[in-house]
């Protein structure tokens, strides 16, 4: 042991070692690179076939009077393991789905795991990005539904495939990742793990197989499809294409290009998404669409499970109870939320017990001691969090921490705990100024259908009826307690312990801190159970009636009813009530109990659904049109009718247009206005603050207003010809605030790394400015 101890700490051995993984890297990438070959097939319509159940036969052409053919299929093609992007040009009518398929029957395990998806019928060309997972023989095919009527038909007119470099980045990217993954493992094994005692190394296990335990459904093949997976999909694969194309590159990431056929939507503005760009990355470097996904909500889980145990524990001191509390949360309704693909909401709780335990400390602690000074940075951590990933978790919390500070008005106004509030607070507004001065911006000076909604004065005749979205998500006791989307079995055997024991409890402060606290947790659950008296409270407010408008659906509560109990488990199982052996035995029941109802809940989920690339989103909207989903379209300009969309450019005037070029949300294009008027040129693409348009030659700029149907216009003065570039610019005042949240985010980097450091250089800032007085 002290021999491998001496080799692992000593530093020469240590930088030998990385020499040795980089040359490994190296000799690897070579390899990769060397023995890449790229491939090219191109098949003409000559060459195609048409499909049945047993046999193949020539033709390019499929319609609905063609009984006993199934599907228009290139010749059969062998590809080695790797990457490709497959282009396939066709005519067509009716709805039509596209894929690859095995040339063998391999009894249900389709290649790509059944990789069809739907053809937008507005196109004639696809074009995607495909993973082969090995060298057997398959077919790109094209077939018509069962919705098929007659009219409708398949003409196949050419398919396009070529080798994609990534097959090389996304190998190598697998060996530095599981590189980097073992080192990881050993440098926490040398520096933490073998110091540690017995019961910390158990905890540790407990809280890496709960991560795993919770983690199950990610490594079967698809996706349960949930209530909102398109849109959170869309929103990754937006920011994957803002990067991948685009004439003005974007970073961060505000109006994303794929939505609405090209249109653009302004989701990243309103919908925070800084956390969705590691699997953004991932698809850039060859990860599928899944597959990118799927990493986020891994990350969520890991980061829940061990953020939540580091809160409870600054809470409880205790790391068996602080262990049981992040099993329960981890593993509790949070579950269910994920895998119904709730995802804002889940990724929000991500941070809730960081809040937990800032206002728990910010109560209870000693104000004089040096610790106290620190608790503003876990309310920091945890408001930015839950801010950068879903606006409505953010004011649900936000509510109930003003409720608490006016509960706890006495010790609020303490100079001390006052000072770190307004610290956490003034924090994490700069961290999070980048986000905010958009989204301000556009709240106020934008006409979009979210901001009329808000500021629409309507007055209520039936509170019932205006709040029935809300209501009808409030649960009744009965649900409360037996519904697995709820408490869940293992939260109620903790409920029932902390009642059967109260006469043993003691008056010490802990178990009265404890009680304070169920009390806390009990409120937090009344307020998601249809007992609340919501409509009572919206008809005295006209301000709550739209808070609760705007939280949609009551049951949002249950995610902070789900931390608070967990807290509440973790400061019961500390108080002291149970010995340390029979504590032991309690805690690991109480996991056992949950993971058993997430393995329950687990066979109930149907992973159904594909979506390897991008090209899978765009699916019938309820408006029929075929792109990703914006749902109700809140943050669509308010004049903006999403079915009279087109994607061509229109002018008004006496304007000649020609020679236009689009990337992404960037037009170039030569314009002339002939007459003597002002012109207007239309672009597909949605109004948003931000769009310029320019003289390539002189870089003077001309108006860009909202046109028609909320259009991006541009005023052509008369006598004007020249070539126009049109893009989306961030305002100057956004990369100022960019800045300033790059410069917190250092600065409390480096506070929290180098706390002497930082006094050090305020003692001698000050000395200096008293020597000069």
């Amino acid at each position: 042991m002290n021999v491998r101890k001496h080799i692992l700490y000593s530093k020469r051995n240590v930088v030998y070692f990385l020499l040795f993984e980089i040359l490994i890297v190296l000799i690897y990438s070579l390899t990769v690179v060397m023995t890449f070959s790229s491939r090219e097939m191109i098949f003409d319509e000559t060459e195609m076939q048409l499909k049945n159940q047993s046999s193949v036969t020539e033709g390019n052409y499929l319609d609905t009077s063609y009984t006993d053919s199934e599907a228009v299929v290139t010749p059969a093609f062998q590809l080695q393991k790797g990457i490709y992007y497959i282009e396939a040009f066709f005519a067509r009518q009716g709805i039509v789905r596209a894929g690859l398929l095995y040339d063998t029957p391999r009894n249900g395990k389709e290649l790509v795991d059944n990789d069809e998806f739907i053809v937008n019928p507005d196109k004639q060309v696809i074009s995607y990005r495909v993973k082969i997972h090995d060298d057997s023989k398959i077919r790109f095919k094209l077939r018509l539904t069962g919705d098929a009527v007659d009219g409708d038909y398949i003409h196949l007119l050419k398919v396009h495939i070529v080798t994609s470099k990534l097959t090389c980045v996304y190998r190598i990217f697998w060996l530095i990742a599981l590189l980097v993954l073992l080192d990881m493992i050993l440098w926490g094994y040398v520096r933490y793990y073998t110091k540690w005692e017995a019961e910390r190394k158990t905890v540790f296990l407990v809280l890496a197989l709960t991560a795993f335990f919770v983690s199950l459904p990610l490594f079967r093949s698809g996706l349960n499809e949930g209530v909102d997976l398109v849109f959170h999909l869309s929103r990754l694969e937006g920011i994957y294409r803002s990067w991948n194309r685009g004439g003005v590159f974007q970073f961060p990431v505000r109006i994303q290009p794929g939505w609405l056929d090209g249109y653009g939507y302004a989701v990243s503005v309103f919908y925070g998404d800084i956390f969705m760009y590691f699997p953004a990355f991932l698809r850039v470097i060859g990860f599928s669409l899944e597959e990118a996904y799927k990493v986020y909500l891994g990350i969520i889980n890991i980061a829940t499970v061990f953020i939540s145990f580091y809160a409870f524990r600054k809470i409880t001191r205790d790391d068996v109870a602080a262990m049981t509390g992040s099993v329960l949360y981890a593993g509790g309704m949070r579950v269910t939320l994920m895998y119904s693909v709730v995802l804002g909401g889940v990724s929000g709780m991500t941070f809730y017990p960081l809040i937990v335990a800032g206002f728990y400390l910010l109560f209870t602690e000693d104000i004089a001691s040096g610790e106290y000074k620190k608790i503003w940075i876990l309310l920091t951590a945890g408001f930015t969090g839950i801010l950068m990933t879903h606006m409505i978790s953010c004011l649900i919390i936000g509510l109930y921490s003003v409720l608490l500070c006016i509960v706890m008005l006495k010790k609020v106004l303490r100079r001390n705990t006052f000072v770190e509030l307004l610290k956490a607070a003034g924090a994490a507004v700069l961290l999070s100024l980048w986000y905010l001065v958009p989204f301000v911006q556009y709240m106020l000076g934008e006409k979009l259908r979210i901001n009329s909604k808000i500021a629409k004065d309507v007055r209520i005749e039936d509170y019932y009826a205006a709040l029935e979205d809300f209501t009808q998500e409030g649960t009744n006791l009965c649900n409360l307690f037996t519904d697995h989307n709820t408490l869940g079995f293992a939260l109620i055997v903790v409920i029932l312990l902390f009642t059967v024991t109260i006469p043993v409890q003691g008056k010490g402060k802990q178990i009265k801190y404890c009680r304070n606290f169920a009390l806390l947790a009990l409120f937090t659950v009344m307020v998601c159970t249809d007992l609340f008296p919501v409509v009572a409270i919206a008809r005295r407010s006209v301000i709550l009636t739209k808070f609760f408008q705007t939280i949609q659906y009551q049951f949002r509560f249950m995610s902070v009813a789900a931390v608070m109990l967990a807290c509440f488990a973790a400061l019961f199982f500390a108080s002291g009530v149970f010995e340390r052996k029979n504590l032991y035995w309690i805690a690991g029941l109480i996991c056992c109990i949950t993971l058993y109802q997430d393995m329950q809940y687990y066979t109930t989920l149907s992973f159904d659904k594909i979506y390897l690339d991008g090209v899978a989103l765009e699916a019938r909207t309820n408006k029929n049109i075929y792109s990703y989903t914006v749902g109700n379209g809140e943050y669509l300009p308010v004049n903006t009718k999403t079915t009279a969309l087109t994607s061509e450019l229109e002018f008004v005037g006496d304007l000649e247009v020609d020679q236009i070029e689009r990337d992404g949300l960037s037009f170039k294009i030569n314009v002339q206005n002939k007459g003597d008027e002002a012109g207007e040129v239309l672009f597909p693409i949605l109004y948003y603050g931000g769009y310029q348009a320019k003289d390539c030659g002189s870089r003077e700029q001309l108006g860009t207003v909202s046109g028609d149907n909320g259009r991006v216009a541009v005023k052509i003065p008369s006598g004007y010809r020249g070539k126009l570039q049109v893009g989306f610019h961030e305002p100057l005042l956004w990369r100022i605030a960019e800045g300033i949240s790059l410069i917190t985010l250092l600065s409390i980097a480096v506070y929290i790394q180098k706390p002497d450091r930082i006094k050090r250089i305020s003692k001698k800032y000050m000395q200096k400015r008293h020597m000069q007085a």
